[in-house]
């Protein structure tokens, strides 16, 4: 009876483990996008993240926490007038751009404000446009002109008669 008891226990230890190693594993891929590459700041990061929640926590839950600290902190440093739903995203663009992971870990465990009004000011300017949404146009019809010496002739022969216009 006791080897039974104790074989379930024995299996939920490594499968915890693998559950975290697996959580450090999505962390760290999330915050490699952003640049950073040393495992002291990946460490950093993902305890950031994880202060939240606590250890144990699914690679999902992880790198959701990990985009809501990431987005609360762009939102901080952006502003307003930079909100949109693709705040992380083009926040990520920013970052890169701006190299801001050569800082370390302490960029984004700072509060923004704390940050120097010279970087933010870059960081802001880094920023990509947005990208207009796609809306449905008319493509104007197209002429083929095979011979276009011959259809410079015949706009310039039609430049005199009133109402006609030159342009193709």
């Amino acid at each position: 009876m006791d080897s039974v008891t104790l074989l379930p226990s024995r299996l939920s230890a490594p499968i915890l483990f693998a559950d975290r190693q697996d959580t450090r594993n999505a962390l760290d891929a999330f915050f490699r996008d952003f640049g950073f590459t040393t495992r002291a700041d990946l460490e950093r990061l993902a305890s950031w993240v994880l202060s939240a929640r606590g250890a144990g926590v699914s690679p999902d839950v992880a790198l959701a926490l990990a985009r809501e600290r990431v987005e609360a902190w762009l939102g901080e440093l952006l502003g307003p007038s930079h909100a949109s739903g693709k705040l992380l995203s083009r926040g990520r663009a920013a970052f890169v751009l701006v190299d801001a992971a050569r800082l370390g870990a302490d960029v984004l465990l700072r509060e923004p404000r704390h940050l120097p009004e010279a970087w933010r000011r870059t960081f802001r300017d880094a920023v990509p446009v947005p990208v207009p949404h796609a809306a449905p146009s008319v493509m104007p019809e197209q002429v083929l002109v095979l011979n276009p010496l011959a259809e410079l002739l015949r706009r310039w022969l039609r430049l005199g008669q009133p109402g006609v216009s030159t342009s193709p």
